[in-house]
């Protein structure tokens, strides 16, 4: 029987492998990044509505600043970024946060919140994998929850790379090998939504009713952008 730790060893092995193998090819074809130039990346402000569904910007709320290593850190990694609290019809309150580098080489590759947070004293927990199905869309998610004193903060999270959706460190490199070894460095997109609750169950369904909203809302090239192909099912 195989266990789960001799699992995760074998996968360590492959992914080492794969690496061993990308960087040998790398020899021969250095990679070459899709996104060339600051008018190819996308508007972010503009492709996420102002108001949707019911929801609407709270602009009453002032976003949390981060500390100034971690902002100098997140600065040097994302080109484009975009905070909004939204607020429904009944007071619930979700906050959204895009970051969006053009090259996610290793050295530039997006943040994990995992990382993030802790990086901000928050205590990590009730890390998980999980789906969810919007109209149009299959999106795995990344689910945690963040404890910061009296603030307990359920945290769903996805990595768009390239067409393809990663969640974690083994997924996340995967992806990035994939694309190394046809030669191309991908974008990609940190998509995270998160709210003040001490109810994880709830609350990950509130988001996922705030992102079918938002999705649904979205222009195709948008749904493209935060979603990516192979969520959408248009990957070729």
């Amino acid at each position: 029987m195989t266990t789960g730790k001799n699992l995760i060893n074998r996968r360590a092995v492959l992914l080492g492998g794969v690496m061993a193998a990308t960087s040998v090819g790398a020899v021969f074809a250095k990679p070459k990044a899709v996104i060339t130039s600051k008018s190819q990346m996308p508007d972010l402000e503009a492709m996420l509505p102002q108001q949707f569904g019911g929801w609407q910007i709270d602009r009453n709320v002032i976003p949390l600043t981060v500390s100034p290593d971690v902002a100098e850190t997140l600065s040097a990694i994302y080109d484009l970024t975009v905070s909004r609290t939204y607020v429904s019809p009944r007071g619930e309150r979700v906050m959204l946060s895009v970051a969006y580098g053009a090259n996610q080489s290793r050295a530039l590759q997006l943040h994990k919140p995992e990382v993030c947070y802790s990086a901000q004293g928050f205590r990590v927990t009730a890390v998980e994998k999980g789906e969810w199905r919007v109209p149009g869309a299959t999106i795995p998610t990344m689910h945690l929850v963040g404890v910061l004193g009296n603030r307990v903060e359920p945290v769903t999270y996805w990595m768009r790379i390239g067409d393809d959706i990663a969640r974690g460190w083994y997924e996340q490199n995967k992806v990035r090998l994939k694309y190394g070894a046809r030669g191309l460095i991908p974008d990609g997109v940190l998509f995270r939504v998160s709210n003040i609750s001490s109810d994880p169950v709830r609350s990950y369904e509130l988001q996922r009713q705030f992102v079918e909203d938002l999705v649904v809302a979205m222009s195709p090239k948008a749904r493209e952008v935060f979603v990516g192909a192979v969520a959408l099912g248009q990957a070729g």
